[in-house]
This record gives structure tokens, C-alpha cells and sequence, in this order.
């Protein structure tokens, strides 16, 4: 355990994963966006939120029984990051109440989606709420006991 590479492990499915996000025309400037979200609808969030984009690799861990989803990772953006929530751009729909993992450089996260909101075709404004933060270690990449594919 003490021997795995979580940044090479990481960094080789990100080259690996296929990028199928289109993000709408109007958001030409994402990535280069920073600072704090304003507050034009606080009722979304009570927290602060602050603008981070970075690409990251996302699971469903628990999907709802009735949609057949097959365990893999698959490329997202996050948007933003609050204390106990978190919003990432996503290239398909994802429901209220799924539980999904969200891999990223420096450490990695168990949430919930409370939100999903179609911009365009293949991509998806996704709001989580946040139920656990890890450390980076080689159990982010595993599920049922095998590691995840792209």
C-alpha cells in the first residue's frame, strides 16, 4: 500500500479518460475563471463557494436501483467548492440521490447529487453535497474490490 503512486495512477487515467463534456458557447471563459461565486441565488447554497476548475475523474458508486449504470470512471470539471458541497460539470445526467466519488490530484470525495441541470447535450451543472473527504490513496480507484477503468 505504502508503494502506490496516487499522482502517476491519477494523472495516467486523465490522459486516458475520454473528454465527451461540450460546454456551451457562452462559457468560453471557464477555465479561467477565479475567485468567489457571487451570491445571486443564496438559496442554493449557504455557503461560500470559490471557483476552482481543474479536471477530475468521477464513479458511481450507488446509483438509483432503477437506472442500470456501469462502474467506471469518466471525465468531469469541477466548478466550485464550498465547505459541505461542490459543483462540477458533468458530460451526462446524473439524479438526486446517487452517490458518487470524485477523484482529483490532491485528495479525493464521497458525494451525493442533490442537482443536475442540462447546458447542453453532453454536459451537465451537477450540485453535490459533500459526505466525506479522503486522503489521496490507492482505495480512490477501487470499487468491489477491482480497480476502475476508464
Amino acid at each position: 500500500m505504502l508503494d502506490f503512486d496516487y499522482p502517476n495512477h491519477y494523472a495516467g487515467l486523465i490522459r486516458s479518460v475520454d473528454w465527451e463534456i461540450e460546454l456551451p458557447a457562452q462559457w468560453s471563459e471557464f477555465f479561467s475563471e477565479t475567485g468567489i461565486v457571487s451570491g445571486l441565488t443564496p438559496e442554493r447554497r449557504g455557503k461560500q463557494r470559490r471557483i476552482v476548475r481543474m479536471r477530475g475523474l468521477m464513479s458511481i458508486d450507488r446509483p438509483l436501483p432503477a437506472i442500470e449504470r456501469r462502474k467506471r470512471f469518466f471525465g468531469v470539471y469541477t466548478k466550485d467548492f464550498s465547505k459541505d458541497a461542490c459543483g462540477v460539470v458533468t458530460p451526462f445526467q446524473l439524479y438526486p440521490e446517487e452517490m458518487v466519488r470524485l477523484v482529483l490530484p490532491t485528495f479525493w470525495l464521497d458525494l451525493r447529487v442533490v442537482r443536475c441541470q442540462r447546458e447542453t447535450k453532453a454536459c451537465f451543472d451537477t450540485g453535490f453535497e459533500l459526505l466525506h473527504r479522503h486522503d489521496p490513496d490507492r482505495s480512490a480507484f477501487i470499487s468491489g474490490g477491482n480497480f476502475l477503468k476508464v
